[in-house]
This record gives C-alpha cells, structure tokens and sequence, in this order.
C-alpha cells in the first residue's frame, strides 16, 4: 500500500528556533521581491504625481522653468478601480454533502454577508484590487474578534491591509490567491504604551526593517514599536480513520462517539497522514511575545494579483501604470512646453507714435483692463511742400500662434496614452458633428471593460479563496447556540437562530458545524443596480393587466425596489399584509417576541374560527327563516295564481267551446244542404237511369215475339 512521504523540513520549536526561522523565510522573501518592490514604489509615486524624471525636474526648477504635470494616470486607473467596484463579486455558497443543504447553505450564504457587512469587508476588498491596479498585488485579511469586552462569542472580520509592501509571501507560492503558501508574515507597529501592557516581560526591541516601501524611521518613533506576525503551517503526522458513517476524521480530533468502520478482515479503515496546523507568532526582534494555534487549513492572508509574468524563474509584477508612465511624461512634456512657449511670448502691443500715446495712460494696460472707449492724440507727418499727412490710429499687433508641432505631439501623446490605458475608443475621440448611437457606446464601454478583465477576475478569485477560508472557520467560531443576524441578496437583515436543540425531532436546528459547502462568485452589475434595473421592469409591468395580482402578493417588492425616498419604510409596512411578509417580520422579532406574537396569533386563529362557525350558524338560521317566508309567499302567490290561472282557462275553455260550437253547427248545415242537392241529384240520375233500362227492356221483348203473330 502506498504510503504518504515524510516531511522534509522539520519546524521549529522553542522560541529561538521560531525567530530564526521566521529571519531567515524574512531574507527571502525580500531577495524574491527586491526588483518587484522597488518598481512598486516608482509606480505609486508616478501615479500620485511625480511623473517628472528627478533630474530633469531639479534642473528645470533651479532654470524657474515650468514642469506641469496633467496626470491622466491617476483618471485612468481610478476608472477601472470604480468599476470594480461597481460590479463587486459576491459570495454565494451551495451545499455539497454531508449534512448539507440548500436551506442551511442560505444561512451560512446570509452569515458570510453579516460578516462582509460588519466588518465593511468592501474596504478590503476594493484596497485589495486598487493595489493589484497599481503596482501588481494587494492584500487583505480574515481574523477573529470577541463581540464585546463582555462576552465569550467571537466573531470573524475582514480587515485591509492598506500597505502591501508590509506582506512578505511565501515566494514559492505560485496560485493566484496565495492559497499553497506554507508561511506568510506582516509587519506591524504597535504603541508602546500597548506593547507594555500586554507584555510587560518582554524587551521592546524593534523587528528588522523590511525592503522597498516597508523602510524608513518612521517605523521606529518614541511612540510606536515595529513587530512582525509570522504565519506558518507545521504538518503534523496523523492517522485519518473513516467511521462507520462514512465520514473521515484525525484520530487526534475523534470524539469516539461514531465507530470507526472496519473492512472485510476485521480492521480498523485508516492510514498514516499529515493534518495541516496554522500556527500564528508575534515577535520583536529578540523573542516570540505571543503564540497561538489557529483553526482551519489555510492562512488567512490573501493575495489579489494584478499583471504575472514569470520568466527565468524570476516572478514579475505590474499593475497598469507602468505602461503608461512614458506616455504620460511625453505628454506632460509637450504640454509644458506649449505652455512654456505661450506664456514667455509677449501679449499682443498696440502700435503708434509717442506723439499719439502722450497724455493717455490708458494705453499702457489696455491688455489687461476692458476699457470702452480709447482715445488717442491725432499725430501728422510733415511733407516737402509743408502740408501734413495724418498717421493712422494705434493698431495692435497679430498675438502669437499656438506652435502647431507642440499640439500635435501632445495629440498624439494622449492618443498613445488612451490606448495602453485600454481605452481607445472613447467618445469623445468621434469628429464633431458625427453622431454615436447608445449601442455602439456601450460596445466602447465593453471593449474597455475587456481590456482590463484580468483586474476583476483576479479579484473574484481573490473574493472566492476569502469564502472558503469563511466557510472553513464558521464551524469554529460559530459552533455555540446562539441567535445571529443574517443578511439576504436584498441587504435585508433577519435574526436566526443557529445551533438550537430541538428534542421533539433529535437533531439540532441551524447546525454550523456539519455539512459541505462550496463557494460559487456571483458577478456582473451589483445589486443595487439590479434594483434599479428590476424598478423600471415593475413600472413598466404595473401598467399590465399583471398590476392586480402582484400588488396583492408582493405590493412590498414593488415599493422596496422604488428608488424614492421612504420606499423601505412603505416596504415594511406593506410586507406584513402578505403572509410570507408576515412570517419574515416575526422572524426578525426577539425570541420572547416571537412567543408572544405566536400566542396572540394562536388566539387570533381561535377568534376567527369561533366567529366563522358563529357566521355560518346565524347564515344557516337566516336562510332557514328566509326559505319559510319566502315558501309561505310563494304558497300563496301560487294559491292566487293558481285560482287567476283556473279562471283564465274556464274563460278561454268556453270562448273555444263556443267558437267550436258555432264553426260546428256552420259546418252541419253546409252539410245537410248538401246533402239535399245531392239526393236530389241522385233520384233525378235515378229516374232517368230506371227509364233507360225500362226503353231497353222494352225493345228487347219486342225482337223475341214472332213476326206472323200480328196477321193471326
């Protein structure tokens, strides 16, 4: 079975030890960032204004020549920083495993926000990444503070570091946020009258001064002590055993209460490892004043990069400055003389004739005061023959042109300036009289934005490594029932409570001390500019036919997103009207307050329900006696429609039997007549019928008598 190698480097012990070798990792860090941090130092000074070669500087003040300084450098570095700034990346943590959760992962995400917030953990953030923009690199810190004087609970805090050049990194550290280092240290000073105080034992010898930009007397004042914070890991050989459960555990940190698994031969599941311990020092310069063993796996310094580049194993660093800084001497050296020309050139004189200027003083400042009128003595030349010719008036002279090469180069200066910068499409590069669309204006902003990427996304990362250092030392410093306000993506504040027992269920509520997290950056516009985005959506969507359900559920996100004065306050008063608004107030409430309001609510739901069975009862009484009255009316409604129904039949019965009766007896007598025309008929068709045949019956017998019977 493979087995985890031995450490090489064995650390230091005793005191001693420790102050050796935290002076020896000292040297070496400053060899490392000699170069880096002498180049640091010239940028800051190049961008806070001196931009003038010292040389050509000194010389130019003894000649009393001009050297202006225009300082574009510090417009353009402070427009990349305000954007970051703008667009800050936020910490959002979802849940992995082990007892994880996405509704436990919105505390500890909520949690992380109180923490940013109460420590104004933006300030270290933007110092961090304003640094990283100047020179190259930036820091800033996470540590532990008790709440106050009177209280066992600490809370963790942000803290900037505003002087870089005060960190001595781990040289071998080669990720970007500083997160493999193995030892870090930060000089300090201290009060004296401090120093005394918390450690009257010890000799106040000053720590050994640092490299470039961490110098000067002034670390070493009657008032204040130079010390040093020296961070170190120190791995310490360990056995890692898998319990039953499935977790992994140091046997040196195994409570026992969960039995360790064993596998097909009956033994224990472990082997040999190396458990990382943070160990953090304070020394003078003689000995180590304080120590303590810190929790979690990584050193609580993080670095924010800016420009990386590592050649010949030599790690170089640079922010956005140092590009610049020759265009901008160019152009402040063009403008200087341009300026220089101008201002030494004499303002544009009137002439004329002594004669013509005598008695009008007026002449002599008319440069610089805005007179109305200028009069003048009329002076003549004398000609051969005697006559006098009048001279002309006082005329002022052409004033002195702009040199033109002055101006182009400085033209073209700034224009080489904008684009190391990143910015070389800015507006107001277009010709005059071309107009620029809303559109291509925002592809401009884009492209500048892009041209500075690196900055933010170097701060992101930095922004991520702080969040896992947070949800690595949570459990340790929040692992005690207490009740702790978190923050939502709304900046709105809700108390919780966090490590609560509950008995009815066997488990603890809010547990800070189990499950998995991992840290995914949010980015983009921040949300106050997603408010205001979201404000003009609701606007719009308020003049829809959606206006009425959503004021009915959510009128307080309607008015809190409104960016009006008192719209937070209108916001709290309408959330309660809506019952997720009214569960989130009682939640913020004090745990004795949300007793009571839970009681009176109770009673409340008690009151309603009782007059609700009171209102359904008296409605049932109601209408009962309704259906009677209005059965009794209808009754009798029906009686009488009844008895007006029976004597509109009769009456219609007997216009019809009447109308039938008439139609009949007319129909009969048509009949019978008729009839009587029609017998009449059949006994005259009869009669001749009856004499026909009596014709033939005639003629018949006279053939069948013989015809000798008449002679007889």
């Amino acid at each position: 079975m493979p087995q985890v190698p031995s450490q090489s480097h064995q650390p230091a012990t005793d005191n001693k030890d420790i102050v050796q070798e935290c002076l020896e990792r000292f040297r070496i860090a400053q060899e490392a960032e000699s170069e880096n941090r002498q180049q640091a130092v010239l940028d800051l000074e190049f961008e806070d204004g001196q931009q003038w070669p010292d040389d050509l500087y000194n010389l130019r003040k003894v000649s009393r020549r001009p050297t202006l300084t225009i300082n574009h450098t510090r417009t353009f570095v402070r427009r990349v920083v305000n954007n970051m700034r703008q667009q800050r990346p936020r910490i959002k943590v979802h849940p992995v495993g082990e007892g994880a959760d996405m509704d436990l992962a919105q505390k500890v995400q909520g949690l992380i926000r109180h923490i940013e917030q109460r420590s104004d953990g933006a300030t270290a953030y933007d110092v961090g990444g304003e640094s990283a923009v100047k020179i190259g690199w930036g820091y800033w810190r996470v540590l532990s503070e008790y709440i106050d004087a009177n209280s066992f609970e600490q809370e963790l805090k942000l803290l900037p570091i505003r002087n870089p050049f005060t960190v001595y990194m781990d040289p071998a550290s080669i990720l970007p946020s500083g997160e493999d280092m193995d030892w870090c240290i930060i000089s300090e000073k201290m009060k004296r009258s401090e120093f005394e105080r918390k450690y009257p034992d010890q000799a106040e010898t000053p720590f050994h001064e640092g490299a470039s930009g961490d110098q000067g007397t002034e670390w070493e004042t009657k008032e204040e002590i130079r010390l040093a914070e020296y961070f170190r890991i120190v791995k310490v050989k360990d056995e890692l055993l898998k319990l039953q459960d499935g977790s992994s555990v140091y046997r040196s940190q195994w409570n026992k209460q969960i039995p360790v698994g064993k596998n097909l031969q009956g033994k224990e599941i472990s082997r040999p490892t190396y458990r990382r311990q943070i160990q953090w020092h304070r020394l003078n310069g003689m000995n180590v004043v304080e120590s303590i063993e810190l929790p979690g796996e990584w050193i609580p310094v993080i670095r924010c990069e800016g420009n990386v580049l590592d050649l010949n194993g030599k790690i170089r660093r640079r922010g956005m400055v140092r590009d610049m800084q020759d265009t901008a001497r160019m152009y402040n050296y063009w403008r200087t003389c341009e300026t220089e020309v101008i201002a030494l050139s004499p303002r544009a004189p009137f002439i004329g004739t002594p004669n013509q200027f005598e008695g009008h003083p007026e002449w002599s400042d008319a440069n610089q005061k805005p007179y109305s009128k200028l009069t003048y003595t009329p002076d003549f030349i004398e000609q051969p023959d005697g006559s006098k010719v009048p001279l002309p008036p006082p005329q002022r002279m052409e004033p002195v042109a702009i040199p033109a090469g002055f101006v182009n180069a400085a033209e073209g200066a700034m224009k080489d300036l904008m684009i190391l910068a990143g910015m070389p499409h800015e507006p107001g590069q277009d010709q005059p009289g071309v107009i620029v669309s809303g559109k291509a204006l925002r592809e401009r902003q884009s492209l500048s934005d892009i041209s500075h990427f690196q900055y933010y996304d170097n701060q992101t990362r930095a922004i991520c490594h702080t969040g896992r250092i947070l949800l690595n030392l949570i459990p340790h410093y929040y692992s005690e029932e207490r009740m702790q306000r978190i923050i939502g993506d709304d900046g709105t504040p809700e108390t919780v409570g966090i490590n609560q027992r509950d008995p009815s269920l066997n488990k603890i509520k809010n547990d800070m001390t189990v499950g998995r997290y991992d840290v995914v950056m949010d980015t983009g516009p921040g949300y106050e500019t997603k408010r205001m985005e979201g404000a003009e959506a609701l606007i719009d969507l308020m003049k829809t036919p959606m206006a009425e359900p959503i004021i009915k559920v959510g009128a307080d996100l309607v008015a809190r997103n409104l960016d009006i004065p008192g719209a937070a306050e209108l916001a709290d008063r309408l959330a309660p009207l809506t019952p997720q608004g009214l569960d989130k107030a009682i939640k913020s409430l004090p745990k004795e307050a949300q007793g009571i309001v839970t009681s009176m609510q109770q009673q409340l739901t008690q009151a309603q329900q009782t007059i609700q069975q009171l209102q359904l009862e008296l409605k049932y009484k109601m209408g009962v006696e309704h259906l009677k009255s209005v059965t009794k009316v209808h009754d009798t409604q029906t009686r009488a429609e009844s008895a007006e129904q029976d004597t509109k039949v009769r009456a219609a019965t007997e216009l019809t039997k009447a109308h039938i009766d008439s139609v009949t007896k007319r129909d009969v007598a048509e009949i019978q007549a008729g009839a009587k025309i029609l017998d009449t008929h059949v006994k005259g068709a009869h009669t001749a019928a009856q004499g026909e045949r009596d014709a033939i019956h005639a003629a018949e017998q006279a053939e069948r008598e013989p015809k000798g019977s008449g002679a007889k």
